[in-house]
């Protein structure tokens, strides 16, 4: 074993980790308009739940991005706990596809493949196609990478002090530790079980003697990659971390189970081989299978029992108030996944729309003498607008970055607008209150008739505002056209509002002060208006996308 194995090795580790993500990300890009609707809309049933995550797993090739995109949408609310156990247990089954792929072994063409889909790549117009390139791509890279691997490790097979440091491995906790210390750091049980299969291949691990201390390993690697979902449900609700941690609970279960089953039955272990025998590879690859897939067979039927055990340990309910000047929903699960991102910063929007929703109403109200909240709460209300806005434009300007499709890239494109759009009611909202607040230390009032006005003019924003917001979260063309309509029947209603006050003040019926207040109120709320049917219009444009595609 010279350095140059080693540095064959390292770099073919590197192209095999390199191409996994790569196939990872292009998968992701072609399925990605489809994964959160799906995990939505068909996950009521367990057994379907199970279904559908062990699809999706298969189709995006890491169980570790289902697992993070799960712990993603529980901690922005779009999904119940109890409905993630499903999804899961399917990831565990879903992601051992790629043992299977690898124990193929088509090294000897795997040129080709990263040749033609190279090719596709650069020369293909298509989004999707330049997708379907990166992902013939990346399997070819993988590939290489793996055999690479295979043969920078064959001389370890004739080292006598590594066969002899093999053989010390011989204890069942000590292997496992291996394998999550392994998987730990390189964050992919795909990727830990693939170098498993390639010491196997090469020699190094001689089987069938090395069987048992590789499927030990295997059982560490298959716990090592809960650490991905626990590390991104940190700083999440407790929802998020209870997820993260049924995630952990799953595995050590199944690995107790089988160190205990095969310690009393080490036939299992000849059972295994004889579904592939003389061939480590797919030996591997089959035990890799076995377990997660008996695994979710015995732990299915008591997914209600998991999600009580992590109620139990992560205990209490995330607290009512959080403190106003944070993030509720975006986390560090959202940084994994483009998809989870946009969906979090869709329910943060949300938090941003309500906020701006209580200090329109309250500032409105205010010249009728209710205010339904203090001034401190609407000043915090307005920090708290203005605190999302720069925290949901940091986490959009990430999202370029990531990997979006283009549906994706244009609703991330539209969310700029639609922020913008609220941070600026807010502060016409905060004007509006303001004049409020000058008349009352002037001691003045409108008219009977000007208030009466205003509130034509305010039950007509609140309208169109709450109906843009409606639009943004469920597009329709009927209803944008209500907002269409609405918008020009305010700006008449303003324009008629405006010659009645300057009737007024001709004569004299309402001082210059009076007049000038509520010229600038019908002012801030036709812009209101404006930027509510900005909102619908974002809205609508992605939608059109959307239906196209």
């Amino acid at each position: 074993m010279t350095i140059w194995n080693v540095i064959n090795l390292l770099g073919g580790l590197a192209m095999f980790i390199f191409g996994m993500n790569l196939m990872s990300d292009g998968l992701k890009l072609v399925a990605g308009p489809y994964l959160k609707n799906i995990l939505e809309k068909l996950t009521q049933n367990r057994i379907v739940a199970m279904i559908v995550g062990a699809g999706l797993t298969a189709l995006i090739q890491s169980s570790n991005a289902m697992c993070v995109m799960v712990v993603g949408f529980v901690n922005a609310g779009m999904m119940q706990l109890e409905r993630s156990v499903g999804i899961l247990m399917g990831a565990k089954i879903g992601t051992t596809i790629t043992g299977q792929l690898i124990a193929f072994n088509i090294s000897e063409i795997a040129p080709i493949i990263a040749f033609v889909g190279v090719a596709v790549y650069m020369f293909a117009k298509k989004p999707r196609v330049k997708n379907v390139g990166q992902i013939i791509a990346s399997l070819g890279v993988l590939f290489i990478g793996l055999g690479t691997m295979s043969s920078a490790m064959k001389p370890l097979a004739g080292e006598v002090w590594f066969q002899n440091l093999l053989r010390e491995f011989s204890n069942p906790i000590l292997c496992v530790l291996i394998g999550i210390i392994f998987t730990v750091i390189i964050q992919s049980a795909s990727a830990s079980v693939g170098v498993l299969q390639m010491l196997a291949l090469s020699g190094v691990m001689m089987f069938p003697d090395a069987f048992p201390q590789a499927f030990y390993i295997m059982l560490g690697m298959n716990i090592g990659a809960s650490v991905a979902p626990a590390l991104a449900s940190l700083g999440g609700r407790k929802d998020a971390k209870r997820v993260a941690f049924i995630v952990i609970l799953f595995e050590s279960i199944g690995m107790v189970f089988f160190l205990i089953l095969t310690s009393i039955f080490p036939v299992i272990f000849d059972w295994i081989m004889a579904t592939s025998p003389g061939n480590p590879t797919r030996q591997i690859a089959n035990a890799n299978t076995i377990f997660n897939l008996v695994t979710v067979l015995l732990l299915l039927p008591c997914a209600k029992y998991l999600v009580r055990i992590a109620e139990w340990v992560i205990r209490g309910e995330d607290e009512k108030e959080k403190e106003k000047l944070s993030l509720y929903y975006i986390d560090e699960s959202g940084y994994q996944s483009g998809t989870v991102l946009l969906g979090q910063i869709d329910r943060e929007i949300g938090r941003m729309h309500e906020l701006v929703q209580i200090n329109i109403d309250a500032a409105t109200k205010a010249y009728f003498g209710h205010m339904p909240i203090s001034r401190k709460q609407f000043d915090q209300n307005e920090a708290a607008v203005d605190y999302l806005n720069k925290e949901i434009v940091a986490a959009l300007i990430r999202t370029s970055g990531m990997s979006l499709n283009e549906k994706e890239a244009m609703h991330a494109g539209h969310l700029y607008h639609i922020v913008t759009d609220l941070e600026r009611i807010g502060d016409h909202a905060e004007n509006v209150l303001g004049y409020a607040l000058q008349m009352e230390r002037n001691k003045q009032k409108f008219s009977n008739k000007a208030l009466k006005d205003l509130k034509e003019l305010t039950s007509s924003v609140y309208k169109i505002y709450d109906l843009a917001y409606e639009h943004f979260v469920a597009p329709s063309q009927e209803l944008y056209t209500v907002i269409y309509k609405m918008e020009d029947n305010i700006d008449a209603l303003v324009e008629k509002m405006r010659n009645s006050n300057i009737k007024r003040l001709a004569k004299m019926k309402c001082e210059a002060t009076q007049g000038l207040f509520y010229s600038e109120i019908l002012v801030d709320l036709e812009r209101v208006s404006d930027h509510a049917l900005n909102i619908a219009q974002a809205a609508k444009k992605f939608s059109v996308l959307d239906d196209e595609e």
